[in-house]
């Protein structure tokens, strides 16, 4: 399935994910988030923007993740981690841009 990504220089990437892996595996196959901590919800380094169009298909953050997200400079309503994301077949087409560094 597919992805269209913007990243941090605003340059746009098709970025094909596998179904029931973890959304940042594919980003960070693209060398397009960090994900200094392999997916432990701890560093959001792999921290991203999904376009209100799509937020709301998504499952709602878990504490771990709102946690994170609360404490980051560049938080916004729509901000997420994508090592807590698993891709799913609704995600096709899906528009994310990867946000500034936090520079931590």
């Amino acid at each position: 399935m597919k992805l269209l990504v913007t990243d941090r220089q605003g340059e746009e990437h098709t970025v094909e994910a596998t179904v029931g892996e973890s959304l940042m595996l594919s980003l960070r196959t693209h060398d397009l988030v960090d994900a200094t901590c392999s997916g432990s919800c701890s560093c959001a380094t792999c921290h991203l923007f999904i376009g209100e169009a799509w937020v709301s298909d998504l499952p709602p953050p878990s504490d771990d993740e709102a946690e994170v997200i609360e404490f980051l400079k560049f938080a916004q309503e729509d901000s997420r981690l994508s090592c807590q994301l698993i891709v799913t077949e609704a995600m096709e087409g899906m528009k994310i841009t990867v946000a500034p560094e936090e520079g931590f």
